[in-house]
């Protein structure tokens, strides 16, 4: 992976606007809840695609946009640039008229869209696809979207002037290996300016269109990123700060990789709602002392009740925690304990 990222947002953040510059929501469509709000829901897979929190738009019969919006998501002209997401669509997801949907944008100073992943919903066979294109999707993949289930979206954009701006997309099914990707049909021949803004979430989509999205994970970077081979693995590599795992386990190590700036500091709460201010519920912490230097933590291996919440600060910090955890190996786990969570 490429290190740092220029973007990157887990929505571990539940605070308006959920680590973003800001939000758009006239109709309260747009929110960040809680795996235990999520497992509420008579939906047997929501649940956020890792740690505690994700993004969620419920389109209700509405016209409004809804989404967030990020101010250093930036691309100059020729400048390839790489972005992924994972995007859930709801069971009951429907439409009864043809529609598509803007999910994310990247714009320009003039506020004009110059890369746009949508989803179409069409109407009389009730499929889902996603697409690609400038201010809208003109190019379809013709890889049916299965409810339910996280997809991770990749697109490869390299916006240019003269009609030689490009855009690809990449699709992959939670749990299957980047080979298995899907590819849309490139888009190419545009005429771009450079982006300056990006947003996701939901916009120009029709009031006959109905259900549930969720997002998560959003990362930009001048290199592919490829989607995680393992959801649920017990090894996690942090460069922000987030929730490793939910409910009761155990922390067995963890690490502060080189790399990172000299002022770095990892600590570990036991919390799943990212309270960091109950000094009785911190666990742990590390700082570093030189940029190439890696630190090892005494007194590992420990035992959390709520959950284990990693704070990460400092310039570029990363962190490796490896942890077991008898709630946060498959989405029916997690859902059943965030039910019965007091």
């Amino acid at each position: 992976m490429a290190f740092p990222y220029i973007f990157e947002s887990n929505f571990e953040n539940p605070t308006t606007p959920f680590g973003w510059d800001s939000e758009t929501d006239t109709e309260t469509q747009l929110d960040c809840p809680h795996y235990s709000k999520l497992a509420g829901l008579p939906y047997n897979t929501a649940a956020p695609y890792n740690g505690a929190y994700c993004l969620r738009a419920v389109l209700s019969g509405g016209t409004a946009d809804a989404y967030v919006l990020e101010g250093d998501i930036n691309i100059s002209l020729a400048a390839n640039n790489f972005f992924a997401f994972n995007v859930w669509f709801s069971t009951d997801f429907t439409g009864t008229a043809d529609d598509t949907i803007n999910l994310f944008e990247a714009i320009s100073v003039s506020g004009v869209a110059e890369v746009t992943v949508s989803a179409r919903i069409v109407a009389a066979t009730n499929v889902i696809n996603l697409g690609i294109g400038k201010t809208v999707a003109t190019s379809w993949s013709a890889y049916e979207i299965e409810r339910g289930k996280w997809y991770t979206v990749e697109i490869d954009t390299t916006p240019a002037t003269s009609a030689a701006g490009v855009i690809d997309l990449y699709l992959t099914k939670e749990e299957q290996p980047a080979s298995a990707s899907v590819a849309a049909t490139q888009v190419g021949s545009l005429t771009n300016l450079a982006v300056t803004d990006g947003t996701l979430g939901i916009q120009d989509h029709l009031a006959t269109t109905t259900g549930t999205i969720l997002f998560d994970r959003f990362i930009q970077d001048d290199v592919r990123i490829y989607p995680e081979t393992d959801r649920f693995t017990t090894v996690k590599t942090l460069t922000q700060s987030g929730h490793i795992f939910v409910g009761p386990g155990k922390v067995c190590n963890a690490t502060l990789l080189s790399g990172a700036g000299t002022d770095c500091v990892l600590e570990i709460f036991d919390t799943d709602t990212a309270n960091s201010n109950d000094h009785d519920s911190s666990k742990l912490e590390l700082h570093n002392t030189a940029n190439s230097e890696t630190v090892d933590p005494a007194g590992v291996p420990f035992d959390v009740i709520r959950g284990c919440y990693v704070k990460l600060t400092g310039t570029n910090p990363r962190a490796k925690v490896q942890f077991k955890s008898a709630v946060s190996g498959s989405v029916g786990t997690i859902r059943g304990y965030g039910r019965k969570r007091t």
